[in-house]
């Protein structure tokens, strides 16, 4: 069984992955609906990751200084990630959106 701290490595790395689908995703779908369902999704997950990287950032200031640098190290890291890793779903969503829609 794998400790904490692996599974959390293993999240982290998992994060990272820009091609990594989220459960239920079919890149390959001809479906138009689908495409725009992920699309949605994406859209929604970039807002929600943004505005906590967002939020953390402002409160680091607001911090005791030991907080302050583990946040700056481990978690603003991991949300930064997590933003591009959406961002580069959501632009692989929209643009095959539009090619389906010139079907």
């Amino acid at each position: 069984m794998a400790s904490r701290k692996e599974e959390a490595a293993g999240a982290a790395w998992e994060g990272a992955d820009l091609e990594r689908p989220l459960s239920g995703e079919d890149p390959e779908t001809d479906s138009l609906a689908e495409a725009r369902r992920w699309v949605a999704v994406y859209h929604h997950l970039v807002n929600l990751e943004q505005e906590l990287f967002d939020l953390l950032a402002r409160m680091i200031p607001t911090m005791p200084q030991e907080a302050q640098k583990e946040a700056e190290l481990t978690n603003l890291p991991v949300l930064a990630s997590q933003v591009e890793r959406f961002r580069h779903r959501l632009d692989y969503w929209t643009t095959r959106r539009d090619e389906l829609e010139t079907k």
